[in-house]
């Protein structure tokens, strides 16, 4: 197997992303992560930051079907090229991947990934929503979703292994917008979340969640006719795809908004 190129990074501040294709910049400038192979093992120890990752879970990631007998020694090629080029780890100048017993671990700090700020800036929301303070979580929680790209690991969900992490952080992400837009919801500012829940409807269009934030968005602004369709469609699709009919919460708040519409007549 013939060593893939790589460049040495430059000392400096270095930042991945995995809501959306797989980059990592440094000082701002995309760094070239090599073949597609190497990026999966990235990608792979990327998803488990600070977590010893099995070199058994590296191959499944990389040869799915059917690793060659150098699975192994192509794997330490590609951590090699890549510890090469990301540099160390920190103002202590420590190794960025290591090898021990339980497999290979990547150090990152939280600055240094996406999903790592993601997951605090989401906690740090969710806290201020406790605390009664709407107006900081609903900053908090845009914050997290503004580190939102696009489909997690886009670039490389045709490995199952990758795949099936990314839908992990698609489901995080979902989660935070239905957060924050209940929160603007509550805030009296409905009319922010309007657009953004239509268009995550469309892709996930059973997601019950999503369908009710949508109709009080729409409710709370105004729009009662677009609101009670919402409901409809979402009845008539789970009728036709699952043979069900709508959780009684959301039947509820379609008959909670039924009623304040006949009053308005």
């Amino acid at each position: 197997m013939t060593r893939p190129p790589v460049r040495t990074a430059p000392s400096g501040a270095v930042y991945f992303s995995l809501l959306g294709p797989l980059t990592a910049r440094l000082d701002g400038h995309e760094l070239p992560l090599g073949p597609r192979k190497q990026r999966l093992v990235l990608a792979t120890l990327l998803s488990r930051p600070n977590t010893p990752v099995p070199v058994d879970v590296l191959t499944d990631a990389v040869w799915p079907d059917d690793p060659p007998r150098t699975a192994r020694k192509n794997l330490q090629v590609y951590v090699s090229a890549a510890r090469t080029l990301l540099g160390p780890a920190g103002h202590e100048g420590r190794d960025r991947v290591v090898h021990g017993c339980g497999g290979y671990l990547l150090r990152i700090a939280e600055g240094e990934l996406d999903t790592l700020r993601f997951g605090s800036l989401a906690r740090a929301g969710r806290a201020a929503a406790g605390r009664g303070d709407l107006a900081g979580a609903a900053r908090l929680l845009r914050e997290a979703l503004d580190l939102w790209e696009g489909p997690p690991l886009n670039d490389l969900r045709d490995s199952a292994g990758v795949a099936e992490e990314a839908g992990r952080l698609e489901a995080r992400c979902l989660t935070v917008y239905e957060d924050w837009a209940e929160t603007e919801i509550e805030l009296g500012r409905p009319a922010v979340a309007v657009d953004g829940l239509r268009d995550l409807v469309e892709r996930h269009p059973l997601r019950e969640r999503l369908r009710a934030a949508w109709m009080n968005s729409l409710h709370q602004s105004g729009r009662q006719a677009e609101a009670l369709a919402v409901y409809d469609d979402y009845r008539q699709l789970m009728a036709r795809e699952l043979g069900l009919e709508p959780s009684p919460a959301m039947a509820a708040l379609y008959r909670s908004m039924l009623g304040l519409s006949l009053i308005h007549i």
